[in-house]
């Protein structure tokens, strides 16, 4: 029985991003072994992230044009040896500028294949059943930032996962079909120049936030870099003929309104998602393997969630299921704002079971209707635009709660700092601390401080769920698949 090219396409595409994912979130738990290994600074060694992140804000604008020139098959299987061959590099580097080396190349390769996928497979299922794909791939990109570093590190400890990406090569290689290339697509070097300037400048000021803060030099300075070339990029494009980026996109009502509900989604969802393992390990002393343990549930959620909220699309249409999706969500960050460092970890497990079908139902369906809204011959364009964006939107949510936790952290510490009494320190002393009474205090202030500000972080993530859940509501109901007729980009 031959395998229907839409299952095809499916799975040639899952081990490649699963694999990028993995490799781009391990070394997150890795930082301080590399800094012993090498003789670097941890601030030095957090290159190794930044490095990949700036690589991957600036290629993935490009992927519409490189796939036009070459085809999106030549461009996968190349982009996955390119990722495969940097992370072999990665494993072998004999000093830390080649590891930097060559994770720029694996945030390149990567920059490419995530909206080459995305387009690819929205093109190979009918319209009918774009959701249930979509959601099926969405289990290792939203399970991927949680999970990939738990289930890599084991990997890359225990295992040999590099069978995986030559696997990847050889099924994207021999189930994708080939189309003919476009050589004499236009390049659009000035857009090129102002896209690279504005999104690694913005990605690369966003990174700075929680070492240098939003006041410093710098930060304003890469920012305000970033902003401008933006707005130059814009201005540029839209008077280009064959853009690199096509902003007339944005003109199609629905691409926008998807767009920005997605841009104010991803802000509440990956920046809050960032600070539970941080809470798990820095409060409550949890290793990064445990912590991998404790969220493994939310993966499995979103496993089952991300397909059934896909086929509730296909059948009812998107605003629907991303409302309900928000509005679990609210409640969902609600209750973590909640947590006291006496929280029952099964009290996680609940929560994060229904954190994971909330993201099922929340993310995805609004790419699908960006991308369903758009003609076909611009879907991978609108890929690269919807998730060099959506990059953007999440360096900068995790730097706003972020700085929040850093912030009230220190606020925290000061007042509950003054209920520090001695005759406080004499009650601990008479508890069997003795001399360490004033320690003691400390590092319960300390915990106690860290636990409010992450209280005060998971609110304002409420808050923004909140205005997620208005703005899903101009979201189309049925029939938000269909081309939009009023599309006039290209």
């Amino acid at each position: 029985m031959r395998l229907a090219y839409k299952y095809a396409v499916l799975l040639a595409l899952m081990p490649g991003i699963t694999v990028f994912l993995i490799d781009a979130t391990v070394v997150n738990v890795a930082l301080a072994k590399l800094s012993s290994v090498f003789g670097v600074p941890v601030a030095t060694v957090q290159w190794a992230i930044t490095g990949f992140a700036l690589a991957n804000g600036v290629a993935t604008p490009m992927a519409s044009f490189i796939e036009a020139r070459f085809t999106m098959k030549r461009v996968w299987v190349a982009a996955l040896v390119l990722f495969t061959a940097a992370s072999v590099l990665c494993g072998l580097a004999p000093s830390f500028g080649v590891l930097i080396v060559a994770r720029i190349l694996q945030g390149f390769a990567g920059g490419m294949m995530l909206p080459l996928a995305i387009g690819t497979l929205f093109s190979a299922f009918p319209p009918n059943e774009r959701g249930l794909a979509l959601g099926v791939f969405a289990i290792p990109l939203v399970a991927g930032p949680a999970l990939g570093p738990t289930v890599g590190g084991y990997i890359v400890t225990n295992l040999d996962w590099r069978p995986v990406g030559i696997a990847a090569v050889l099924l994207g290689y021999l189930l994708l079909r080939g189309s003919q290339p476009r050589p004499d697509t236009p390049f659009d070097a000035v857009g090129a120049v102002l896209s690279s300037l504005a999104f690694g400048t913005l990605l690369y000021g966003l990174s700075r936030v929680s070492q240098d803060g939003w006041s410093s030099f710098s930060v304003r300075g890469f920012l305000g870099l970033g902003v401008t070339a933006l707005f130059t990029l814009v201005t540029w494009e839209l008077r280009q003929k064959h853009p690199l980026i096509d902003m007339r996109l944005f003109l199609i009502p629905r691409f926008a309104i998807a767009n920005v509900v997605g841009w104010v989604s991803t802000v509440g969802l990956f920046g809050a998602e960032f600070m539970l393992p941080l809470y798990l390990q820095n409060v409550r002393g949890l290793s990064a393997f445990d912590t991998g343990l404790l969220l493994l549930p939310q993966g499995l959620a979103i496993a089952v969630g991300g397909p059934l909220a896909g086929r509730l699309v296909d059948l009812i249409g998107a605003r629907i299921v991303v409302i309900v999706g928000f509005i679990i969500l609210a409640f969902n960050t609600w209750q973590l704002q909640q947590i006291t460092l006496e929280t029952p970890y099964s009290t996680f497990t609940g929560l994060l079971v229904m954190r994971g079908f909330a993201f099922g139902a929340s993310l995805q369906p609004t790419q699908l209707v960006a991308l369903g809204s758009v003609p076909a011959h611009l879907r991978t364009q609108a890929s690269s635009l919807n998730n060099a964006m959506r990059g953007v939107f999440q360096s900068f949510g995790v730097a706003m709660l972020a700085t929040i936790v850093q912030t009230q952290t220190s606020a925290h510490t000061v007042t509950l700092g003054w209920q520090v009494t001695p005759d406080l320190l004499a009650r601990i002393a008479g508890l069997g601390a003795g001399a360490n009474a004033l320690a003691v205090a400390v590092r319960d202030v300390l915990a106690q401080s860290a636990v409010l500000a992450f209280g005060d972080a998971y609110r304002v993530a409420f808050f923004v769920t909140c205005l997620a859940i208005l703005a899903a509501a101009a979201l189309p109901g049925r029939g938000a698949l269909r081309v939009d007729p009023t599309a006039v980009a290209g």
